[in-house]
Order: C-alpha cells, then structure tokens, then sequence
C-alpha cells in the first residue's frame, strides 16, 4: 500500500484530523463509526456516509486556516449531521474600555481625591474604544471610539465652597455584523456619557463646562461577496469586536469579540446522493458591549466646619459600548451527477448581533445641618449601548443531473441574525438538468503522474493522437472554473500547478474526434 493510503486510513483511525486544507484519498467507501473533526478534501472511492446519531465537526478557520470540508465519492449518504457551524473567518477583537484621567491644569487625583482644594482645576476621563474589524471578504467593521468626558473639581471658597462635577466619557460604537450572500446590519451606536447634575441649595464650579462624552456611531456594513447564480462557494465572514465602556470615578468593562462566519461545506457524489440529516454552517453570534463606569464622589476636601456635599467633586455616569457584530453564514454546495435525494435540513443563517452594554451609574449626597443648611445633588446616569449588527445570511446551492428523477425538497434557513437594523438574508440556488464535468471512458492511451501532485503534473500521451491537428488540455477546479489551459498538444507535456489551491481538479483533452477527462488531486 504507498504511503498516501497509508496516510490516509492513519488520519482516519484517529478522532482529530491535523491537515490543514490538504488533500487525502481513501481507498473504498467509508461509514463514520462516532463523531469525527474534519477539515480539507476527502476523494473516497465509493460511499461515504454520515449515519444518524453521528456528528462530523468541521476544524474552524481560526485553528488551522481551512474552516471548509470538501467530500468528492461514488455515492453520498447523510442521515446525521456534518456542522460547519462558526468554522469560517473569525470576529474582531472587542475594544479596550477608557481608562486614562488627563486634566489641562494638572488635577488628574482630583477626580477620586482632594488636591489643591483652593484653585479651580479640570478633569477628563476617556471614553470606550471601538474594537477591531472582523476577517473575511465580506468582515464586519468596528464602530467609532467613544468621546471624553470632562468638568471642573470642586472648589473651597472663602465665602462659599463649590461641587465639582465630572461628565461621563462616551462608550465605543458596535461592530457591524458581516455579509456574505446579503448585506449585514451596521452597528449601533454607544451609550452618552451623563452631563446633568441635579441640585438643590448647592453651588457647581463652573470654570470648565460639564460635558458628557457622545457615544461612537457603529460600524457600517460591507458588500456581499460571491453570486447567486455561478458555481461560486466560500465560508462565512466574521463580525466586528463590540465597543467598550467609558471611564467615570470607575472603570467600565472591555469589549468582547464579534462572531464567527460560518464555514463551507462541499459534497459532490458522481452517481447517488441522499440527505436526510443536517447540514448547518450557522454564523456566530456577536458578544455584548462594554459597560459604562459609575460615578461616584471624592471625601470632604475643605477645612471649615460645614462638611457638606459642596465640599466634594462628583463624576456623572458613563456610557457604555455597542454590541459586537454577528458571522456571516456560510456557504453549502451539493452536486449530484446521478439520482438525488435531498430532504434533510440546510441552515446558513446569520448570527445575531450582540446587545449593548449597560449603563455606568450617577451618585448622589443629601447635607442636613441646622447651623450650616440642607442641600443635595444628584449626577445623572450613562446610556445603554446600542445592539451590533446581525450577520448577513450564508449560500445554498444545489446542483442535480436528472430533473425527473431527483427529489429536492430540503428545508432551508438563510435568514440573517437580528441586529441593530435588519440584515439581508442569503441566496437560495437550485439548478436541475446540470451536466458535471465527468471522467470518461479513455480511447486515447494517455496518462497523468504523479497524481497526487504539489507542483508539476506530467501528461503523456502515447497512442491514438494525430499531434499535427488542432487540440487543446484545460485543467478545471472543482467549481467548473477554468485554471490552466493550453492549445497546443504534445506527447509530453509538463505543467506548473504550485500555484493551484489544494483539492480535485479536472484535466480535460479535447481533440477533433472526442473529448477525453481524467481527475487529478493537488495536495
């Protein structure tokens, strides 16, 4: 046995499969006996089947660079699942929450402690950033950073103390969600930073205006990638990291990520195919925003005997981040050159976007003194963060040989995730009375090495050719797409496939008699 079918039943013995998206042959039908975790191409020579109660795992983008599964056999028999649910393009990172206090007059400790009480003094505090775009074609994007809070410290007077009050920084904006086969929702907006304080009988230091940090606006969407019609597949993209909360007297909360696209599954069987499981290349849902930081006060920062609310600096409530950005679904494409049997179930639904986060709190002090007064003051608290954007829905397409004969009747869920606006659903396409590029019987003695290949494939051809009449070699991918041609024949031709992604190609002679076809796998 050589060492490529050695390699290959190894592989299989074992629960995990390490290839990236390299190639492997199996020598005869193959019935998976438990759950397996599967990336790559896969040519088995006779049936493969997924029995009920059995769970094929498709290896994520993310682990090892493929996120897609590819199965070329005689025959195709799914009546378990194969889940290629989040295996696409990962999400974004989510953004780091504001954490910097700065101060134009050098009053940074004023914002949680009493310094130089006798001069006025402002104080800022830094809003949310966004996160990082998600990957892919069609990738969610980040949302703005959110704005700086700022106001005046409190102020001992000789005459009357003054309350400092500090406005809440803004969160970051949401990430959009990604697209693939329809547009995704954008992000949505991050939360403002509070600028109200409420008082009563009580004086605020106004030397520097009380502003509120805005919330950053979100991510806007991407295009879709990909058509409808051509015989075109992919995995899904992914959403873009939430937005982070803004500073106040307390941190707010980091970002998270945004989901994963879906990935691609690709089943083509040369004469049976029957589906009456699942097949789910599901986009992720994007995670929550950042929270927004509380307010909170300093202690008494003057030393006359009326030690009431006046004698403090207090920060309003802070915004807080938008959600993360959903997955894109993913792509799944069957083709059956024989009878098919498609009933089962085919999800490629985007993934929701993730829910904003939540606000940061105002604070409040309330001063009784008979000798030295009443009075109160309340700042007022942050806003939510705004949802993420949904991730668009995936691709189905399903090709078939016989009209009459095949039974397509799957049931199909290409909806986009919910978000901060509505995200496209993806594209449905069946086409019945396709003819697949099919190996025929050889008339002309001719010969392809090495088959598996890395670089260079040899053909030659040595009987039953006339090489002074016109003919042609086309070499096709699996998806029909022509990838090297040449018009003139010779009985030893050598070319450079290094450049060709690693799967199951076509070789196609054609001379003025008849048309001739053989496979070839690049590794």
């Amino acid at each position: 046995m050589n060492r490529i079918l050695l390699f290959a039943l190894a592989s299989f013995s074992s629960l995990q499969l390490s290839a990236q998206c390299d190639s492997i042959q199996i020598p005869s039908s193959y019935t998976l006996a438990s759950d397996l975790i599967m990336s790559g191409t896969y040519v088995v020579n006779g049936t493969f089947t997924v029995p009920v109660g059995i769970t094929v795992f498709v290896t994520s983008h993310e682990t090892n660079g493929c996120g897609e599964l590819k199965i070329y056999a005689t025959d195709i028999v799914i009546e378990g699942t194969i889940d290629g649910n989040y295996a696409g393009y990962i999400g974004g990172a989510g953004g780091a929450r504001g954490a910097v206090v700065s101060s134009a007059t050098g009053h940074e400790s004023s914002l949680s402690s009493c310094n130089d009480p006798g001069n006025s003094g402002n104080i800022a505090v830094e809003g949310g950033f966004g996160g990082a775009d998600g990957s892919g074609p069609g990738l969610g994007l980040a949302g703005a950073n959110g704005e700086n809070g700022s106001g005046s410290k409190q102020y001992c007077g000789n005459n009357q103390d003054e309350a400092g009050v500090i406005g809440g920084a803004g969160g970051s904006g949401g990430g959009s969600g990604a697209s693939y086969g329809g547009v995704a929702s954008i992000g949505g907006t991050g939360g403002d930073g509070a600028y109200s304080a409420t008082t009563d009988n009580l004086q605020i230091e106004g030397s520097y205006p009380i502003v509120g940090g805005n919330g950053g606006i979100g991510g806007a969407s991407s295009p879709i990638y990909g058509t409808v019609t051509e015989r075109d597949i992919s995995i899904g993209s992914g959403g873009a990291g939430s937005g982070a909360g803004g500073r106040s007297y307390y941190l707010g909360t980091n970002g998270s990520s945004g989901g994963a696209g879906g990935g691609m599954i690709f089943l083509k069987a040369d004469n049976t195919m029957q589906i009456s499981g699942t097949i789910s290349v599901l986009g992720e849902a994007g995670s929550n925003g950042g929270n927004g930081g509380s307010g909170d006060a300093t202690a008494d920062c003057c030393s006359d005997p009326c030690n009431g609310c006046d004698e403090r600096t207090f920060s309003a409530g802070a915004g807080a981040g938008a959600g993360a950005g959903g997955g894109s679904g993913g792509g799944i494409f069957l083709e059956a050159i024989g009878t098919a049997d498609i009933t089962g179930t085919l999800l490629a639904s985007g993934g929701d976007g993730g829910n904003g986060g939540s606000n940061g709190a105002g604070i409040s002090c309330d001063y009784t003194d008979f000798f030295c007064g009443d009075h109160s003051i309340s700042t007022g608290a942050g806003n939510d963060g705004a949802a993420g954007g949904g991730g668009s829905g995936g691709r189905v397409k399903i090709y078939v040989a016989d009209c009459a004969e095949a039974n397509v009747n799957p049931t199909v869920s290409i909806d986009g995730g919910t978000g901060f606006t509505a995200s496209g659903t993806g594209s449905y396409e069946e086409v019945c009375g396709y003819i697949g590029l099919e190996e025929g019987e050889i008339s002309i003695g001719w010969t392809v090495f090495p088959n598996p290949t890395r670089d260079i494939v040899s053909i030659s051809i040595h009987s039953g050719y006339d090489f002074s009449s016109n003919g042609s070699l086309q070499i096709f991918n699996a998806l029909g797409q022509l990838v090297v041609s040449s018009e003139e024949l010779s009985p030893e031709m050598t070319l450079s496939v290094s450049n060709l992604e690693p799967g199951v190609y076509t070789i196609r002679i054609t001379t003025e008699s008849a048309t001739e076809i053989k496979k070839m796998m690049k590794q």
